[in-house]
C-alpha cells in the first residue's frame, strides 16, 4: 500500500526491492497479484466457450466472420474473427462451410492475436474493418500478415451499447454487479476469447498474443498478467501511473466508464494498493512491448511512466530475459503511428513464430 504523498514524492518502491532470488520474486509477485485481484473484485472460473456465427464476408486476403462467444454469468461477447486466406479460396455459402473452415482437422494452423480496441463507440469495428480510424486498424493489418485475429467488443462499446444508453456508460453493469469491476469483467471476457481461439483447429494454441491501443493497450497487459496462455503482448499508449496523474479517479469511480470503483475509496483515504508498474510486472517474463508518446493528451505525465519502463526493463534483465522486453518513447501524441506498428508487428512475428 502506498500513500499518494509518497508516490508523488518518491514514486513506488523498485520492483526488486528486498528481492534477492527468484523465490522471493515469486512471493512478491503473488502479493502484487493478490492485491490486484482483491481490488478489481477477483476473476470467476472460466466456462467452456460456445460460439454463434452471425454473418461472414469474403475479402481479397481474409475472411471476416461476425460471431458471439459465451462468457461468464451467461453473457455473450460480440466479436469479429478474421482468418487469413490460404491459396485456395473456401466456398463459404452456409454456416456449416464457415465451421468447416474454422474447425477442420486438416486446416493450416495460424498464429493468433486477440486485438483489443481503444475507446471508440464503434468498438471492434475500429480495429478490424476498413471503417476504422487512421492508425487504428491493427487487427485488419495483422490478418494480412498471417494472424488469425479475434477482435471483441468490450462492455459498453460496439454491439454491447445498451438500448437507450450512451457508449461507455457502466451504471447498468454496476447495478447487476455492485461488488465487481469493469476491469475484471473485461479481463474475463478476454480470457474467454483466448479459450475460444484455443478451440479452433486453425489456431496454434502455443502462439497466441494480445495487442491493443489506449483502453485496448492496458487491457492487453492486464490480460497477460493473469493468463499465461498469452505468449506476447503489445501495448500502445496504455501504460500510465498514479504518480503525478492529474486525474487520479480515472481508474476509479466516474460519471462515465468506471474502471475499478474500489480505487476511488482508496484514493479518498489518500492511499492506493499498487502502482501500475507492478501490474505490468505481472506479465514478466512473457514478451512485452510498450509504446508511449510524450505529447499524449490522455496520459500527459509521461515522465513517471518512463521511470516505470526503466523498472520493468531492470526486472526483465534481472530475469536474464532482457530481449523479451521492448519499450519505446517518442514525441507523438496519443497515437499508434505506422512506424511504431511495424516495430510492434515485428515483435509479434519474433515471439509468436
Amino acid at each position: 500500500m502506498y500513500t499518494l504523498k509518497a508516490l508523488e514524492k518518491d514514486g513506488a518502491l523498485p520492483l526488486l526491492h528486498n528481492v534477492n532470488n527468484m523465490d522471493e520474486w515469486h512471493e512478491k509477485r503473488s502479493t502484487i497479484r493478490r492485491n490486484w485481484l482483491d481490488c478489481i473484485g477477483d476473476l470467476p472460473p472460466l466456462v467452456k466457450p460456445s460460439m454463434k456465427i452471425n454473418t461472414w464476408e469474403i475479402h481479397t486476403d481474409y475472411y471476416l466472420i461476425n460471431i458471439c462467444y459465451s462468457t461468464v454469468y451467461e453473457d455473450w461477447v460480440p466479436a469479429n474473427l478474421l482468418v487469413p486466406k490460404v491459396l485456395v479460396e473456401e466456398n463459404l455459402e452456409t454456416e456449416s462451410d464457415v465451421l468447416h473452415l474454422l474447425s477442420s482437422a486438416k486446416s493450416k494452423q495460424f498464429r493468433a492475436v486477440i486485438a483489443l480496441h481503444p475507446t471508440s463507440e464503434n468498438g471492434k469495428e475500429d480495429i478490424s474493418t476498413t471503417a476504422g480510424r487512421k492508425n487504428r486498424q491493427y487487427g485488419l493489418e495483422l490478418v494480412k500478415r498471417g494472424f488469425v485475429v479475434l477482435a471483441p467488443d468490450t462492455i459498453t462499446a460496439g454491439e454491447r451499447v445498451l438500448q437507450n444508453e450512451e457508449p461507455f456508460q457502466t451504471a447498468a453493469f454496476y447495478k447487476s454487479h455492485p461488488k465487481w469491476s469493469a476491469v475484471a469483467k473485461m479481463i474475463v471476457d478476454h480470457q474467454q476469447g483466448i479459450s475460444l481461439l484455443e478451440e479452433l483447429n486453425i489456431v496454434d494454441k502455443t502462439k497466441i498474443g494480445a495487442i491493443g491501443h489506449s483502453l485496448g493497450g492496458y487491457n492487453s497487459f492486464f490480460l497477460a498478467g493473469v493468463d499465461s496462455r498469452v505468449k506476447a503482448v503489445v501495448c500502445s499508449c496504455g501504460f500510465s501511473l498514479f504518480a503525478q496523474d492529474p486525474e487520479k479517479h480515472r481508474w476509479g469511480r466516474r460519471e462515465w466508464f468506471s474502471h475499478i470503483p474500489k480505487i476511488s475509496d482508496y484514493i479518498n483515504d489518500g492511499i492506493v494498493p499498487f502502482e501500475f508498474t507492478e501490474i505490468a510486472a505481472l506479465v514478466a517474463p512473457t514478451p512485452l512491448f510498450l509504446w508511449m508518446g510524450q505529447n499524449d493528451r490522455i496520459f500527459p505525465r509521461w515522465e513517471p511512466a518512463a521511470k516505470g519502463l526503466v523498472e520493468l526493463n531492470s526486472l526483465y534483465e534481472w530475469m536474464e530475459e532482457g530481449e523479451r522486453f521492448t519499450s519505446l518513447l517518442g514525441n507523438a501524441g496519443h497515437d499508434f503511428p505506422p512506424e511504431i506498428r511495424q516495430i510492434a508487428y515485428a515483435f509479434l512475428d519474433k515471439w509468436l513464430s
